[in-house]
């Protein structure tokens, strides 16, 4: 067909024999080729003297550019060199699937003259080789300016379709050997056995993979036979039937079933196969691929024997994940109520100070008649409350400064037992069960009574028809039933009733703050929180274990005390007369004209200070000063800067800080502190303390003062 086109009808002449000779034997060589290495050679050989050209290249496309494989008679520097495909003549054929022909190079706009120059080439044919997509192009060169004749494009396009067609055979005899290849590495990769079943003669060919799939000798015959000889009763019926649907339907023959070795091994098979025909639509075979399988079916049967017990395992791994994200929902929502009662604990210690202390005072210079009197008793008893409701606030949010110390729980029941009995009233009975020989426990005493008896008052509560509460202490160890107390030895101090009990819900949530299930004024729902608080505070925990009519149990878990005594504080004579010169330091304006007017009733002249500044500047120009007496948080200089500032230039000088509860961290331990509010006596009773020769002398040569002391030559800045 191609050497056809080299007789171009009603052209009057015929194609030299030399030509067509040349032609029809590049044609044979070219058929004959299975490489591109030797479709380029042939081209190179025959190409010019079949088109009568003075230079050959053949331009191959590879990734997009093109690669020039030029005969040396055209240009050396062609060979071998890479071009642009859209910037060449080559590349322009390839594009268009249209034969260039060029009379003079020096005068087509297409041809790039950089590229031309240092040849000898005037005019050029250019060919596309391939379609619909071109993957060559064969181009012939001449040396003269010429108009090319149609003889002459006709064979080099001629010449163009037979390279194109045996580039075409090449590539794709390649990727049948690279198809087979890959297939047989496959099937040996995935053990694959193949096998073709001659459905007319009952013949079964087998490769030796699937004998040994079959657990047979690889070198023996395996006949159709003993193929069903071979399957497992319980499937033989099933393999059949699948067998027989795939010839009927034409369908896929895919299967997985058991079957007994001639050792007497049961083996799992899958099996794949396709049917095919005759030409009258008789089926012709059964052809397809075996894999042994029995390795993933005892994975399954494992996989299953167990599924039971993971399902368990995940069904309990979730409820602790659930326990888990509940429980810490409720911790971080605890610690975000209690920085926000915290602080607004602070504030209100703030504005009751003033109060408490005025009503104080006008109580005690008893202004008014008896009428007065009583409205200024029942406003202090208000105030009073509310300095409790402020303490409880705190406990719950782990702000009060505790008083931790060896505290003798057994005797701290005992002396609690008349209040406790008392409150509790002639309906419930009081039963008091405490250990012998109980360590000593870290704790605040005051703070345990206050918990102890919330506690109580709540489990009066839940008897309302009466009952029994039991106070007791025992040493006792979490263990297995309360995995939220860390592990370790402790005082427990347990309240235990047998009231009406509580729901899961109301026991889950009974130490969020404010959570009450008693009625509107009965009770401010801070009880446990305190407890709670108090308890986490001191490093211990608080547990509740309840169940509705079962009464319940909340037992305060404290850390045992590693003194084997309990500390005794130092007797101080609060009728000892006090007076001197005070500094009264407090950026509270109503807070320091209070505190002030106390000092003067006690006997003190008062100096007052607005901030740390000016309370250095009064140090500085007074010759006398008795005692400083400081709020700890203020603007620019706290009360423990200043009395840091001051004990380098007067260590003697007893210094008492005044603290709001919160903002306690960070008050040295050494150095005296009175709470937030506070009344006349309260501070009388401090700064008796404070100011006896013992004390002085003892803050004078504590470590805090050493280290200020230590410090006194740095920059003030320090």
């Amino acid at each position: 067909m191609e050497i056809a086109l080299l007789n171009v009808p009603g052209s009057g002449t015929e194609e030299p024999r030399s030509a067509q000779s040349l032609l029809i034997d590049a044609s044979e060589r070219l058929a004959a080729a299975h490489s591109m290495d030797e479709i380029v050679e042939i081209l190179r050989t025959t190409a010019r003297d079949v088109v009568g050209a003075e230079g050959i290249a053949i331009v191959l496309r590879d990734e997009g550019r093109c690669f020039y494989v030029a005969e040396d008679a055209i240009a050396p520097l062609w060979s071998g060199s890479r071009f642009d495909e859209n910037s060449c003549i080559s590349g322009w054929a390839m594009q268009h699937l249209e034969t260039v022909a060029i009379s003079d190079v020096r005068d087509d706009p297409r041809v790039p003259q950089e590229t031309y120059a240092p040849t000898f080439v005037r005019s050029l044919l250019m060919a596309p080789i391939g379609r619909p997509t071109a993957v060559a192009a064969l181009g012939a060169y001449w040396s003269d300016v010429r108009p090319h004749v149609p003889e002459t494009v006709r064979r080099l396009e001629s010449l163009a379709r037979l390279a194109a067609i045996s580039l075409d055979n090449a590539r794709l005899l390649r990727l049948a050997e690279d198809s087979g290849r890959q297939r047989n590495l496959m099937i040996k990769a995935g053990r694959l056995g193949m096998w073709s079943f001659d459905i007319k003669t009952g013949e079964l060919e087998t490769s030796s993979m699937c004998r040994a799939n079959f657990g047979r000798d690889v070198s023996q015959p395996f006949s159709y036979a003993e193929l069903r000889a071979a399957i497992h009763p319980d499937d033989s019926v099933r393999v059949e039937d699948a067998i027989t649907a795939s010839i009927q339907s034409g369908g896929d023959y895919d299967i997985e079933y058991r079957l007994i070795t001639p050792t007497g091994e049961t083996r799992w098979i899958g099996i794949r196969a396709q049917p095919s025909y005759n030409a009258d639509g008789s089926p012709k075979s059964l052809d397809g691929l075996s894999i042994d399988i029995t390795d993933r079916k005892r994975m399954e049967v494992a996989l299953q024997s167990s599924a039971a017990t993971l399902e368990h395992l995940v069904d309990e791994r979730t409820r602790e994940l659930v326990a888990a994200q509940t429980a810490l929902r409720q911790a971080q929502k605890l610690e975000a109520m209690g920085q926000l009662t915290g602080g607004v604990a602070h504030d209100f210690n703030n504005l009751l100070t003033p109060i408490i202390g005025s009503l104080d005072m006008l109580q005690r210079r008893q202004v008014g008649g008896e009428r007065e009197q009583r409205l200024i008793g029942g406003a202090i008893q208000s105030a009073e409350r509310a300095k409790t409701l402020v303490q409880r606030l705190l406990a719950f949010a782990r702000r009060q400064p505790l008083k931790a110390e060896p505290v003798d729980a057994s005797a701290l029941i005992m002396g609690m037992r008349e209040l406790v009995g008392t409150t509790l009233g002639q309906q419930v009975t009081l039963n008091i069960d405490v250990a012998d020989g109980l360590p000593l426990a870290v704790a605040d005493a005051h703070q345990v009574e206050m918990a102890i008896l919330n506690l109580s008052l709540n489990a009066r509560d839940a008897m309302a028809g009466g009952g029994k509460l039991t106070l007791s202490a025992r040493l006792r160890t979490p263990g297995a039933s309360h995995t939220e107390v860390t592990a370790g030895n402790y005082v427990v101090i347990a309240v235990t009733d047998t009231g009406s009990g509580m729901s899961e819900e109301t026991r889950r949530r009974a130490v969020e703050p404010f959570y009450s299930t008693k009625g509107v004024g009965q009770g401010t729902g801070l009880g446990l929180s305190m407890a709670h608080g108090l308890a986490s505070q001191l490093g211990g925990a608080l547990t509740i274990e309840s169940a509705l009519g079962e009464g319940t149990r909340v037992s305060l878990w404290l850390p045992i005390s590693a003194d084997t005594a309990v500390r005794t504080p130092p007797y101080v004579d609060n009728e000892t007369p006090i007076a001197g010169i005070a500094l009264l330091v407090d950026d509270e304006e109503l807070v320091r004209a209070t505190t002030a007017a106390m000092l003067m009733e006690i006997g003190f002249e008062v100096i007052e200070a607005s901030s740390g500044a000016e309370a250095l500047r009064h140090l500085h120009d007074r010759p006398r000063i008795d005692v400083l007496i400081t709020d700890h948080l203020m603007p620019q200089m706290t009360g423990v800067e200043l009395a840091r500032r001051a004990a380098r230039e007067h260590p003697e000088l007893p210094v008492l800080i005044v603290s709001g509860y919160s903002d306690a961290i960070g008050i040295d331990a050494e150095l005296p502190r009175l709470e937030k509010p506070f009344r006349q006596t309260d501070l009388a009773s401090r700064l008796a303390a404070i100011l006896s020769p013992e004390s002085v002398r003892s803050q004078a040569e504590s470590g805090f003062v050493r280290d200020c002391q230590e410090q006194r030559g740095l920059p003030a800045a320090l």
